[in-house]
């Protein structure tokens, strides 16, 4: 069971672009009820926020072509995390809302407002955990470009960087671990006041290791991210080169673009290569140390027990060799078992009754624009 430090400050993971998007709310990864699955509305008529003084007006509507929109958008989140969402056209029983409002600053584009409840016994355990997330388009000053949520467009950004939020994400110079001022761009996180480049369709890659890092992939409770199952992480790495280092659980280590140094730690580790096998070459460099060499740079492993690519996954067992064919790169593993072939995929109101104490805690995040080419969150 999670305990209230746990609930009250998001695990980090000793990366700087991850840790320096991770926020305190609303921690979806200890909700008590309703398994994997969040939903979503688009409702106003019931479930609406009260008493947020940011919001100016009656919460209103999405547009048909809003809505549309963002479906796409949580299906993208989904395809992230692993998270199921799903929409219902019932207010009061979904923990995501989204809503065109007045919000409070002419500069002011977005908000989500994040709030979370939770039990407790005296000795710190977590028995009851809950969360709701409130997404606002601004539809006063902003109204226009919120109006739109194609690809490519202000709105859609907009939409994006708040959906982040909903997801944990804090602003990327924020709180004690924030970014340094040469990665605080929009080209590394949409969480980020700095823009780069033009309106983004896709969080970046600091975003979706931070992402990654949280939910694993897998969603809720799963094998991997906080609070997982297993006690199994997630790292990311970026396009530069990273040195990744694992648990003692089993984690899933990442390199991306870059040569990378991937130390899986105890368990039974995976590493993941964003491409077929056939674009990897493989070759062993000591007892338990790899070198993988292909599309995405040359990386070095050690104590990882299985390669994941996009088309099958090769275990490295404990006598395996591994040989790459001259100018092609198509590896096989001999098992434990002697037997040549490729594994599986591995894949603060307080109220006190008792031990049992509830404690409710509310925080929101806006995204702001000071002008039509430079955004600020």
């Amino acid at each position: 069971m999670a305990t209230v430090s746990q609930v009250r400050s998001t695990t980090l993971s000793g990366l700087n672009y991850i840790d320096s998007l991770l926020g305190n709310l609303p921690n979806w990864n200890y909700q008590t009820a309703g398994g994997n699955t969040l939903y979503y509305t688009f409702s106003v008529a019931s479930g609406v926020e009260t008493g947020n003084s940011a919001i100016l007006s009656a919460p209103k509507a999405f547009s048909v072509a809003q809505q549309t929109a963002t479906r796409e958008a949580m299906a993208y989140a989904a395809k992230l995390t692993g998270i199921n969402f799903v929409e219902t056209s019932n207010g009061a029983a979904a923990q995501v809302h989204f809503a065109n409002a007045n919000i409070s600053g002419s500069y002011t584009t977005g908000l989500a407002s994040n709030k979370y409840s939770y039990s407790y016994m005296s000795d710190g355990t977590v028995t009851k955990f809950a969360a709701q997330s409130y997404v606002y388009l601004d539809n006063a000053e902003w109204a226009t470009k919120n109006a739109n949520l194609a690809k490519g467009t202000q709105g859609y950004e907009t939409l994006l960087h708040e959906i982040g939020h909903m997801l944990g994400l804090k602003h990327s110079f924020d709180g004690t671990v924030k970014l340094p001022a040469a990665q605080d761009n929009t080209a590394n996180t949409l969480m980020s006041y700095t823009h780069v480049g033009g309106f983004y369709s896709t969080f970046k890659e600091f975003d979706v290791a931070a992402l990654k890092w949280l939910y694993g992939g897998d969603g809720l409770a799963g094998t991997l991210g906080v609070n997982s199952a297993t006690g199994g992480r997630y790292f990311a790495g970026t396009s530069a080169a990273n040195t990744l280092t694992g648990t003692a659980a089993n984690d899933k280590l990442e390199g991306g673009l870059g040569n990378d140094v991937l130390n899986g730690g105890a368990g039974n580790d995976i590493a993941v290569f964003n491409g077929a096998s056939t674009a990897f070459s493989v070759l062993r460099t000591g007892t338990s140390s790899w070198q993988v060499s292909g599309l995405e740079g040359v990386d070095l492993l050690s104590n990882i027990e299985v390669l994941q690519f996009t088309d099958r996954s090769i275990a490295l067992t404990a006598n395996a060799t591994i040989v790459a064919a001259t100018g092609a790169t198509t590896a096989t593993a001999t098992t434990a078992s002697g037997a040549t072939g490729l594994a599986s995929t591995v894949s603060k109101m307080i109220e006190v009754a008792g031990d049992d104490h509830h404690v409710q805690l509310v925080g929101q995040r806006s995204h702001a624009m000071h002008d039509m080419d430079h955004a600020l969150i």
